[in-house]
């Protein structure tokens, strides 16, 4: 690649949920590597703007608050023609839409590929535009693009989009989040005395579709089964809804701090356990982040585990819920789960 087709501003558009936001930030790190003098923004929501905050991988962050593909201002399902003319509207009317026109972007990136982020990229008149081949219709309106593979984790689907621009570095596929010296030294604090206890375990209770979450009762169940080790400090987070999810009282060894902390406290607080369990949410990539171990619950809603652990799984994470086709139709008991806690925890700090 010659010096004139090397990407000179380049657009990342990711304005779905936390998760998906997170797990695009190995491809950012990947873009400032091979083109270190480039100017690289990212176009998120403003509900997840925080968690890119003191990247060095990025220039801008851009507010890119659009009505497609996210949980927090989405009205109508994906695909439904009032979607359809929602996302018509912001593309063509937005004052978003308009300043990112202004940028003047080389290289526009849709990591989610869909029509309306399509749309997006050539109104703003990005010359070279990239999205996703089978999966949310965006494809007609690129340049290029890579293909969805249903099997495929997708931070390495995202890191396809390198090569396509001509780079070779090698990513890890696994989420950044670039935490201050003093949001972790607050983490410790809140976790306390480490002579007090052997190790430290989050629980997200919390998720965006009750029927994709393992449940309240089986949560509190679990919780409690946790509270009779004395060896273990356990911290609830999750919004401020989530606090009534586990039903346990609050005690020396337990704390609920949902509402009460930021997203990024909320990770720092990841970074400084030793285990986490959770619903498939954020807290699942904040542990991979951290290349904490962590149990992941399905809800019933999902037909396979194998298939979620190659989409969104990292290597210390367990994934557990359903699997149809080898007629695993139930989801994991809270005794299950806590036996694979004990073990996981044994695996990490053998020495205890």
């Amino acid at each position: 690649m010659n010096n004139k087709t090397l990407p000179n501003r380049i657009f990342i558009l990711r304005n779905n949920d936390l998760g998906d936001v997170l797990v695009a930030t190995p491809l950012a790190h990947g873009l400032r590597k091979a083109f270190p003098e480039a100017h690289i923004s990212m176009g998120v929501g403003d509900w997840a703007r925080s968690l890119l905050e003191n990247n060095p991988d990025l220039d801008e962050i851009v507010s890119c608050n659009a009505p497609w593909h996210n949980k927090q201002i989405c009205r109508f399902p994906a695909n439904s023609p009032k979607t359809f003319m929602e996302g018509l509207f912001y593309v063509l009317f937005s004052k978003e839409a308009r300043y990112i026109a202004k940028k003047k972007f080389s290289d526009g990136i849709d990591v989610l590929g869909s029509r309306q982020g399509s749309w997006l990229l050539r109104r703003a008149k990005i010359p070279n535009r990239l999205g996703v081949r089978g999966y949310a219709r965006g494809d007609n309106w690129c340049h290029d693009c890579i293909q969805f593979k249903e099997d495929r984790s997708v931070a390495e689907s995202a890191l396809e989009f390198l090569s396509i621009l001509g780079a070779r570095e090698k990513v890890e596929p696994r989420p950044i989040i670039y935490l201050s010296k003093q949001e972790t030294n607050e983490a410790f604090v809140r976790w306390g005395p480490e002579n007090d206890y052997k190790h430290r375990i989050v629980i997200a209770p919390g998720g965006g579709f009750a029927e994709k979450c393992w449940g309240d009762e089986n949560y509190s169940a679990l919780t409690k089964m946790l509270l009779s080790d004395p060896s273990l400090r356990l911290c609830i987070v999750g919004s401020e809804e989530d606090r009534l999810r586990i039903d346990v009282q609050q005690s020396e060894t337990i704390m609920n701090l949902c509402g009460e902390l930021t997203l990024r406290q909320s990770a720092a607080l990841v970074s400084a356990a030793d285990f986490v369990i959770t619903n498939t949410s954020l807290c699942m990539h904040l542990a991979g982040a951290f290349s904490i171990p962590s149990l992941t619950l399905l809800g019933d809603w999902y037909e396979s585990t194998e298939l979620h652990q190659k989409q969104w799984g990292y290597p210390e994470s367990n994934v557990m819920g359903k699997e149809l086709k080898t007629s695993i139709n139930h989801m994991l008991s809270p005794f299950e789960a806590y036996e694979l806690i004990q073990r996981g925890i044994q695996k990490r700090n053998p020495q205890n």
